[in-house]
């Protein structure tokens, strides 16, 4: 961390305070404003330039390095100005009720603040906000993250723009997983670009980036340079497949009627039903109680008692139905069926809320089975083999067997015909820490496999072209390129995936027994690391060495687990847990968050 603020663009009155983010501070005479806070530590710097009262702190956005050091300049009396459209994101309405926070959503933002007293979300895009001799002109600047604000000056000859997370660099982008506001789409990489286009029409002559060096000079070519990567990103995240043509389905896309694709086969919404001549039926994925209507259309076109029902990932819409079927088939005296999945999932259905992945059910659900890997597995007259299949999220699989003749694909939500969402079910971060690896070793798997039909989710049987899969893995190589591209130091596993440091289990229940939170800390690159970590707790919660360091070794991770104890009451029901750190020498503040949830 710099020591002291540093003069921007030979001014005595812009300058630079390098910390968990760049906060950047307005001068006229003896008061200041800031732009956005980081860790607070700026406020102790503030007389080496002569400011002595800070009018007020107008922040970009409202993300956890912006603003964690809130309470040091709200002790001070100084007002925290946020964008008004942050509203819901700094009240904490995202987490603060329900089992998770992502609970059958994608959040579309990452890295939300703990509570702030005196937050005030009140700052206008297309106002003009007043410090004596010059305005600050608020621009909507969405893309990093729906709320984004960029600031305007005007002081002498140059226009400065404090843009937030907008850009990094010339060409990059910090933290660039921010991008991912829908989990299968590069919308937020297109969002982005176009952000960047409004503040290049701005004319800026000097930007000043929340994370990043400033930049002057040509700022319009660079930022043009980043505009293009942006969208180049953006075409590759939408489909997994380019240029290649529509693959024909197996069944019409008719939601809520039972389709039969074969003899032994049929298709209902998000479930596929696989006949037995031994007159049982395995299910392969259930989305929610199945109505009255599909009984009755089960009843006169199968029958047949449904004994095991088959899990390809983790999401809400393939396990939420499960329990209550086999409810209702103990309520008819019945059974119930029985679950199955690849053991690499099964810990994600059992215990769902324990992962930082998006759609999680309600609860859990307990498997029977777990299958392990390529192990042949016999239900009546077939043999099912499992195979862990990275992609749309790493908690996923696919299930390989010969349906009436047919070598097939049980294929969950990974891949889909080229017409429809782009053949994937998402290149994306929060959904899979593994990133294009998980899918470069799905597509490759599919390959070797080479199956007549893949049977995908949500009515998309469809046949299987090689040449498809093939261009899967060009895709592979070109978006890996982009995203290195974006990278401000090219490292994809840095500024692509939201687990770069993490916190485990993503949601506990407390009660008074203690409980343990485990830091993961990745190190993609190739050279060892020292990382200092300390475990910020809520009150309530006591740990008694919360402060740890790791040296992890290239191309490595590690690991620091802490007992945390309950002390007094816990009123509220979600409580956030943070953990600050220091890695390799750069403070990057508290990046990463999970929740102890008070159920009593």
């Amino acid at each position: 961390m710099m020591s002291q603020l540093q003069p921007i663009a030979n001014s005595d009155r812009v300058f630079r305070f390098e910390d968990c983010c760049n906060v950047y501070l307005l001068r006229h005479g003896a008061s200041g404003v800031l732009i956005d806070l980081g860790s607070g530590a700026v406020l102790e710097h503030l007389s080496g330039v002569g400011v002595s009262h800070v009018e007020a702190i107008y922040f970009t956005h409202a993300h956890r390095d912006q603003c964690q050091g809130a309470g040091k300049a709200w002790a001070r009396n100084i007002p925290l100005l946020f964008p008004a459209a942050a509203k819901d994101f700094v009240n904490g309405s995202a987490y603060r009720n329900g089992p998770t926070p992502l609970l059958r959503c994608y959040p579309g933002k990452f890295d939300p603040p703990r509570p702030m007293p005196g937050a005030r979300c009140e700052v206008q895009a297309g106002t003009w906000i007043p410090f004596h001799d010059v305005d600050l002109q608020p621009v909507a600047a969405p893309g990093h993250v729906d709320h984004q604000l960029a600031y305007f000056v005007d002081i002498g000859a140059e226009r400065f723009c404090f843009c937030g997370d907008a850009m990094h660099s010339p060409g990059k982008v910090h933290e660039a997983y921010n991008l991912e506001t829908d989990h299968y789409t590069g919308a937020g990489a297109r969002l982005a670009a176009e952000t960047l286009r409004v503040i290049k029409q701005q004319r800026p002559t000097v930007l000043c980036p929340s994370h990043g060096p400033v930049t002057q000079g040509d700022v319009w070519t660079e930022i043009d340079n980043t505009i293009a990567w942006l969208q180049y990103l953006a075409e590759l995240k939408d489909t997994i497949c380019p240029r290649r043509p529509p693959v024909r389905r197996l069944a019409r896309v008719h939601p809520d009627q039972l389709l039969r694709i074969s003899e032994h086969l049929y298709v209902w919404n998000n479930s596929y039903f696989l006949l037995s001549d031994a007159g049982a039926v395995m299910m392969v994925d259930n989305a929610g109680t199945l109505p009255d209507s599909f009984w009755q259309q089960y009843d006169r076109e199968i029958g047949q008692p449904i004994e095991v029902v088959l899990v390809t990932h983790v999401h809400c819409d393939h396990v939420e139905g499960i329990e209550p079927l086999q409810q209702w088939q103990c309520a008819r005296g019945q059974k119930p069926c029985e679950v199955w999945t690849h053991e690499r999932i099964a810990d994600g259905v059992e215990n769902p809320h324990a992962f930082r992945r998006p759609y999680l059910p309600a609860k859990g659900t307990p498997v029977h089975r777990r299958l392990k890997e390529a192990e042949p597995v016999a239900w009546h007259e077939y043999s099912l083999r499992a195979y862990w299949t990275p992609g749309q999220t790493d908690l996923h699989a696919t299930y390989k067997l010969v349906v009436d003749g047919h070598v097939a694909l049980f294929s969950g939500d990974n891949f889909y015909p080229a017409q429809q969402w782009g053949g994937t079910g998402g290149l994306c971060g929060l959904n899979s820490p593994l990133g294009v690896k998980g899918w470069r070793h799905s597509i490759e798997l599919f390959l070797r496999l080479s199956p007549e039909w893949v049977l995908a989710s949500h009515i998309q049987p469809h046949i299987y072209r090689r040449e498809d899969y093939e261009a899967m893995l060009q895709w592979c190589d070109d978006v890996t390129m982009a995203m290195q591209a974006l990278a401000p130091d090219g490292n994809v596993e840095r500024h692509h995936n939201p687990h770069f440091i993490s916190l485990h289990p993503y949601v506990q229940a407390v009660e008074r027994a203690p409980v343990t939170i485990t830091a993961r800390v990745m190190n993609p690159y190739e050279q060892p690391v020292e990382v200092q970590l300390r475990l910020i707790l809520p009150d309530g919660f006591h740990t008694d060495a919360p402060e740890a360091t790791l040296f992890i070794a290239a191309n490595d991770g590690g690991e620091q687990t802490w007992t945390v104890s309950v002390e007094g009451n816990v009123a509220a029901r979600m409580q956030m847990v943070t953990v600050d750190v220091t890695y390799d020498g750069k403070y990057l503040g508290e990046k990463a968050e999970c929740y102890l949830r008070n159920d009593q």
